[in-house]
């Protein structure tokens, strides 16, 4: 199978041509739910959910609201534009920064796969709860922080609340989608995710701008508050019954998910991996950009502004990218993730002055790109009572890479400055797209044309 990329309904002249049924369910161009009446759907798209009640009908359509509320809060990170300057003002050199993120990393590498199973086995919605709650209070710690060992334990405790939310959201998203049988265009929904959890950042980001021109400290406090914010709407949110790994085998069931993962295709490998490495790149850009930003002349008062209008970026990019990849093509829209680390990273090293600004534009373009399209493709094709535990191995992924090049790049930095890492960062990418991207292009018969 290849990357999804299908039609929702039918088109007109197949509704004209297909007797009249009973009312079923859909979901329009305009994203609101509503009812056909006596209008035939490709039964391969969607069929009616006579398998639930009315009233659980109702929760899962309510879901999706609460879904985009809870993936907007999440990413409400008033501090994150100006991290590297709070770190800084506290003492901290670039490689402690990164050194901090190894340790993140290391956390989520630890506790990531782990935390997904145990949410398949046990349910979404209480991972999400209690990772949300360990998450708020790691933000304490953050606040108050004054040292590197603070600031480690902060690391520690986020990385064990963000594990236990990894991936959930995204699984109940997919798992209500199948109890609704909705199977046509289901990345439009996971755009719509990324495009609110990218609006939550951008409006934080402008926000943390604002404060950090009063003081460094002010973001700090104000994401201690909203921290809490996610837990309240992961207790609203309701996971469809059913869609659970049993519990009666756990060496099966992990058998079982790393022939989902390892043995069931190579172009899901090659889906999975790919959406690990290019979702590296955005990460590791989002460490890059505020000491390049520095290098530039620019003061951390407008980074917020910068920030946020990355976020955008990524919100609009992940909004519509699904029907970009229809109007163009899977394999160009592979082509297009795979180019954009290696415009940006040898752009921004060998272009001077403000004018390598502009080559960042094309992280957060290629960060909504990867989130949907490669996210989509591989939950299209895994079964809904592991989705927790196989999201969860591209944050593994990404988490380990840094671990192993993240020092490495932040000791670049402060040795050599932003330019030269730049381009090294380029010239990795440069391999990677011929090691990686051209063998998935190889597997585009397999890519999904419907």
């Amino acid at each position: 199978m290849g990357i999804r990329r299908s039609i929702l309904i039918a088109s007109k002249n197949d509704l004209e041509a297909t007797p009249k049924k009973p009312t079923i369910y859909s979901y329009d161009s305009f994203q609101k739910w509503h009812i056909l009446e006596k209008m035939q759907v490709q039964k391969s798209h969607l069929e009616k959910p006579i398998d639930l009640s009315s009233s659980e009908i109702s929760k899962i359509e309510k879901n999706f609201r609460k879904l985009y509320a809870y993936s907007f809060f999440q990413s409400f990170l008033i501090i994150i534009p100006v991290i590297v300057p709070f770190w800084q003002a506290k003492g901290l050199s670039l490689q402690d920064i990164f050194s901090l993120q190894g340790i993140f990393g290391f956390t989520l590498i630890v506790c990531d796969a782990p935390a997904g199973y145990l949410a398949d086995l046990f349910g979404r919605k209480r991972a999400m709860v209690i990772g949300s709650f360990i998450s708020a209070l790691g933000f304490q710690f953050l606040w108050f922080g004054q040292n590197f060992f603070h600031f480690a334990v902060y690391e520690v405790i986020l990385g064990l609340g963000l594990s236990l939310q990894s991936g959930c959201d995204v699984a109940i998203l997919y798992n209500s989608l199948d109890k609704l049988k909705i199977t046509g265009r289901k990345a439009s929904f996971l755009g719509k995710r990324i495009f609110f959890l990218t609006v939550g950042e951008g409006i934080a980001s402008l926000l943390g701008g604002i404060l950090a021109g009063f003081s460094l400290q002010l973001p700090a406090y104000g994401n201690a508050i909203s921290a809490w914010l996610p837990m309240i709407f992961a207790m609203m949110i309701y996971e469809p019954t059913g869609q659970k790994l049993s519990r009666a085998s756990h060496f099966k069931n992990i058998r079982d998910i790393g022939r989902a993962v390892f043995g069931h295709s190579r172009l899901l490998t090659l889906v999975l991996f790919s959406y690990i490495f290019y979702g590296f790149a955005s990460y590791c850009a989002v460490w890059s950009l505020q000491p390049y930003w520095k290098s530039r002349g620019l003061d951390f008062t407008i980074f917020g502004y910068l920030w946020a209008a990355n976020s955008f970026v990524v919100a609009i990019t992940s909004r519509y990218a699904d029907r970009v990849e229809k109007k163009i093509g899977a394999a160009k829209v592979v082509v297009i993730i795979a180019c954009l680390p290696v415009i940006g990273y040898l752009g921004m090293g060998l272009t001077g002055g403000l004018v390598g600004l502009v080559y960042t534009l094309a992280f957060p373009i290629c960060r909504g790109l990867n989130q949907v399209i490669f996210q989509d493709a591989i939950n299209s094709r895994v079964p809904a009572e592991m989705r927790a535990t196989i999201n969860s191995f591209g944050s593994l992924g990404m988490r380990a890479l840094f671990i192993l090049f993240g020092p490495v790049i932040g000791h670049t930095l402060d040795l050599h400055g932003p330019d030269h890492a730049m381009r090294v960062l380029g010239g990795i990418y440069i391999l990677i797209f011929i090691f990686l991207t051209l063998p998935l292009l190889k597997q585009r018969k397999e890519f999904r044309t419907d």
